[in-house]
């Protein structure tokens, strides 16, 4: 291993590249092969004939075997449950074959995943159900419709490979969503100096409002049970609490906005920060709001204590950065359409200066988001932090920056 090592280092690497490619046991067979011929050929001995020949019918093997192994080979995938940007999803594949078939591997390209899924079936009875795991890098909606068959069946010697068409399967990747444990509160005259207020506890000030079906994870306490013996299903009381506050996120997608690659970039950041805020605020009883503009705007309201949250993540999952207005132009436009809201939340650049003209009594969280630290992840970026202007909290996020420790 030393040696190799230490002749790698002399050689060039298009060299070795070179050795590595055309080197191989195929080509030592197709050269022993001719040896013997040669040689049997000069001596006349019937023996090194045989050996030519066997040489050969090996390598005849290996090419047609692969191919055969590889015809009427249908296969078909399926998720399990969804999948999450940041952690593991797991997908099954089912292959059917018109006979038994032999050392088959599926490489399939997952757009959405950290690498290419490699599995190997040693062997197929006519259907084969098998299953893989793997860690989802990248949200968005994908269309899956083609996999990568091969076999190097007997002797390992000759591998061929194959596109098959499968039926299409369209794939959604939610975003990364963090449990924060705390959000910024309105600021009030006796808030202390960042902002923060601990969010009132359940009662005193809670108003019925109506009746929902019961959701797994609601609290026993809120089922209404006279109007649960009437529909013969249980329902859930909903409140509303004046104090409360009411959240909105406004979501910047313009493409000048969106810096980095792959899943670390601004944008993909917002995202996750304008998810977790939302989820944490609806758990706690609050009222939340988002808006965006890609073309066209889009607003949604969460109503307080939603168990499901999917509609939310699953819009968030396809939102592309080509948007045309900030999300300062966006909260302007947006605290007129939603008066109730109280605590605004926006997202921009650390080097962009345009802030929303808000009132006085509207508390601006004022997420700025350091670009370099994305484009240039190797440089030390500034450090993150949290400061208070007025009615104005502002959070500075970087690339390293841990998300779930945000607002703590």
């Amino acid at each position: 291993m030393k040696q190799e090592v230490l002749l790698s280092n002399r050689l060039p690497p298009e060299f070795v590249a070179w050795l590595q490619r055309w080197f191989n046991l195929h080509l030592v067979i197709w050269l022993l092969s001719l040896a013997c011929f040669i040689a049997a050929w000069n001596r006349g001995l019937a023996l090194l004939y045989g050996l030519s020949a066997l040489a050969l019918s090996l390598l005849l093997i290996s090419h047609l075997m692969p191919r055969l192994q590889l015809r009427g080979i249908g296969v078909e995938r399926s998720t399990l449950g969804d999948l999450t940007a940041g952690s593991e999803g797991e997908l099954a594949y089912r292959i059917t074959a018109r006979g038994r078939r032999y050392h088959l591997q599926l490489r399939d390209p997952l757009p959405f995943a950290e690498a290419e899924q490699k599995l190997f079936v040693s062997r197929c009875d006519r259907k084969t159900e098998t299953r893989t795991k793997f860690h989802c890098e990248l949200r968005g909606r994908f269309l899956l419709q083609q996999i990568t068959l091969a076999s190097a069946y007997p002797f390992g010697v000759v591998s061929h490979s194959r596109q098959v068409s499968t039926a299409p399967l369209e794939v959604l990747v939610l975003p990364r969503v963090y449990d924060l444990q705390q959000i910024p509160l309105p600021v009030t005259a006796d808030a202390n100096s960042d902002g923060d207020l601990p969010i009132p506890q359940q009662g005193g000030q809670d108003q019925f409002a109506a009746v929902r079906e019961y959701v797994q994870g609601d609290s026993l306490r809120h089922i209404h049970w006279r109007a649960s013996a009437r529909r013969q299903e249980l329902v859930v009381k909903e409140y509303e609490r004046s104090d409360r506050p009411v959240l909105l996120v406004a979501l910047d997608c313009r493409p000048a906005f969106n810096h980095g690659e792959g899943g670390r970039t601004t944008f993909e950041y917002a995202i996750s920060i304008a998810a977790s805020m939302i989820r944490f605020a609806s758990r706690e009883g609050m009222q939340a709001i988002l808006v965006t503009e890609n073309g066209a705007w889009h607003d949604q309201v969460i109503p307080a204590y939603s168990a499901d949250l999917y509609d939310l993540y699953a819009f968030l999952a396809i939102q592309e950065s080509n948007g045309t207005q900030s999300s300062a132009d966006l909260i302007e436009q947006a605290v007129i359409r939603f008066p109730q809201a109280n605590l605004i939340t926006g997202f921009r650049l650390l080097d962009d200066g345009v802030l929303p003209t808000l009132p006085p009594y509207l508390t601006h969280v004022d997420i700025e988001m350091d670009a370099e630290s994305f484009l240039f992840p190797m440089r030390n970026p500034q450090a993150s932090g949290s400061h208070r202007q007025g009615n104005r909290l502002i959070y500075q996020v970087n690339a390293l920056s841990a998300l779930r420790e945000l607002f703590q």
